[in-house]
């Protein structure tokens, strides 16, 4: 992957374009999950779930919608859909399931969608729809994976390497000795393999003394939350750290700690940004998170769904969405042009972490504090009653 950090600046001027993009959320959204139900698995057809009934048809396929953050990702797809003046086939869910996205893709294609939305199932495995679209002059965007069989529109996706780094940043500014925890996810997939691969390196680098416990989950939560409670039982206090790769696990490995003792001794730090992760960073029980932001993948992918459709072209060095310039990443020999949007790394007050440098990244992170009001979990959680009401 050929994504660079960017500087401070930049995650403050992402931060200013997130609150552009929500400015109407408070007003727009009514209801709120901490899992979605809005698409089907068995689903063979589509049908016209959600935005305007006239205008552009845009597919959306989707491989979850069982976290806070997919559930939040749905509702800002609702929201933008309408504003944007598209018609959404879908969400289809494949429900990690890459033959029957493929499936529905084709399905799409066929019942009329000028451009299709999709999280892939893992980077490599849309090659037949990618394949079939292509055939029927459609196009794809693939949103929040790298895509490495083939060519797509566009990829809505923040860096993942970077998610690693600010987390090896944060723990090992603080662990020098004893067992780190890290709940990878699935390593199929680029997200995965970014986050553990980047973590890995930088905690190599940076706190050579400390043990890695590296047990992978495949973005299973039950596996993650039993993976944490044997390396508590196996490692009690000399356990230091856990970085989740995803925020489902935070709702077991937090009470788990509290029941043993360890609440505010083990360093907790994960991915997402979802309002339950602002409320525990803000209440000191969640060290850290990466804010994943759920409204500008919805928007970012909608807008460039519409530019596809309409056959505008893009090329890297123009201004992105997300980020400030529109990049080709690379994947298993694949490239493909992003827009690779500069994610918050979340605390409760703003840090500034210097580190050995890895991976071709900066040695310097600075923190956004929870207490900005322009995160998409502050924007989504007020919107809903506050941050702390799903926790």
């Amino acid at each position: 992957m050929t994504v660079r950090r960017r500087a401070g600046s930049l995650r403050a001027i992402t931060a200013a374009a997130a609150a552009a993009v929500a400015v109407t959320l408070i007003a727009a959204c009514s209801s709120s999950s901490s899992s979605g139900s809005n698409a089907s698995a068995g689903s063979s057809t589509s049908g016209g779930t959600s935005g305007s009934t006239s205008g552009t048809t845009i597919g959306v396929d989707l491989t979850y919608n069982d976290t806070a953050f997919w559930a939040a990702y749905i509702n800002y797809e609702t929201q933008y859909a309408q504003q944007l003046h598209i018609h959404l086939l879908g969400p289809l869910l494949a429900a990690a399931n890459a033959s029957l996205q493929n499936q529905q893709i084709q399905t799409l294609v066929n019942e009329g969608a000028k451009a299709i939305v999709v999280n892939p199932e893992t980077a490599t495995s849309l090659g037949p729809a990618i394949a079939y679209a292509s055939a029927h002059h459609v196009q794809l965007i693939s949103v929040d994976t790298i895509v490495g069989v083939g060519k797509v529109y566009m990829v809505v996706r923040a860096s993942n390497l970077l998610y690693g780094l600010d987390a090896c940043a944060y723990i090992s500014s603080k662990v020098k000795s004893g067992y780190v925890l890290d709940l990878e996810g699935d390593l199929t997939s680029s997200n995965g393999a970014d986050r553990t691969n980047a973590f890995n390196d930088c905690m190599a680098k940076n706190a050579p003394n400390v043990k890695v416990l590296k047990d992978p989950t495949v973005w299973t939560e039950a596996t993650a939350v039993t993976d944490a409670q044997n390396a508590v039982n196996a490692y009690g206090s000399q356990l230091k750290a856990i970085y989740s790769q995803w925020s489902s696990p935070d709702t077991g490995v937090l009470p788990l700690l509290k029941s043993k003792g360890l609440a505010g001794k083990v360093i907790v730090v994960s991915d997402d940004g979802v309002p339950f992760e602002m409320c525990d960073v803000g209440n000191g029980t969640l060290d850290a998170s990466q804010s994943q932001p759920a409204n500008l993948y919805a928007y970012w992918a909608l807008k460039y769904a519409l530019d596809a459709a309409n056959g505008v072209q893009h090329s890297a060095g123009q201004p992105g969405g997300g980020a400030p310039a529109l990049q080709m990443v690379s994947y298993q020999g694949d490239s493909n042009l992003a827009d690779p949007i500069v994610a918050p790394f979340v605390t409760k007050a703003q840090q500034t972490l210097s580190i050995t440098p890895v991976d071709g990244e900066s040695g310097t992170v600075t923190t956004t504090p929870v207490s900005d009001t322009s995160l998409w979990g502050n924007v989504y959680g007020t919107a809903h009653g506050g941050v702390c009401k799903s926790t």
